[in-house]
């Protein structure tokens, strides 16, 4: 009974820390917010209308982490021709942490107040819904989990 619910308790947590809470996609200027989830961990497909699309996650200060543009799966790495860069920035104050032009994937350490913003900053306005949003830690892949 107490190894059932030992191995119960460990598989739970394990779920937890693959699979982030109810991530919103939120458009540059905060009008537009959607709350579906893509595959493998991701928040999308992203909207039209909007350049920039960001989510904003939580992670271990210190940890090194991954945002990742996705395809509209959420799960296979997003086309880079109309991602024009990704950056990563700390919502309690807005300094930018990380940024990369012409990727899908960009690396960062996990800032000491444990929240990341991931944006994505497109080049047309209308590229969003080929694409979603997710933050990863460092070497730890979603693909398993769909």
């Amino acid at each position: 009974m107490r190894f059932s619910a030992i191995v119960a308790l460990i598989a739970s947590a394990g779920l937890v820390a693959a699979t982030p809470g109810s991530l919103v996609a939120r458009s540059g200027d905060g009008s537009v917010e959607l709350a579906k989830r893509s595959g493998c961990g991701s928040t999308g497909p992203l909207g039209t209308g909007h350049y920039i699309w960001w989510i904003t996650a939580p992670c271990k200060a210190g940890t090194q982490m991954t945002c990742q543009v996705t395809d509209r799966t959420g799960c296979l790495p997003g086309d880079t021709s109309k991602i024009g860069s990704v950056e990563v920035d700390n919502p309690d104050d807005t300094q930018q942490i990380a940024k990369k032009s012409g990727t899908n994937t960009l690396s960062f350490t996990c800032p000491p107040g444990g929240q990341v913003r991931c944006q994505a900053n497109f080049n047309d306005n209308d590229d969003g819904p080929g694409y979603s949003l997710r933050a990863l830690t460092a070497g730890f892949s979603m693909y398993d989990i769909v």
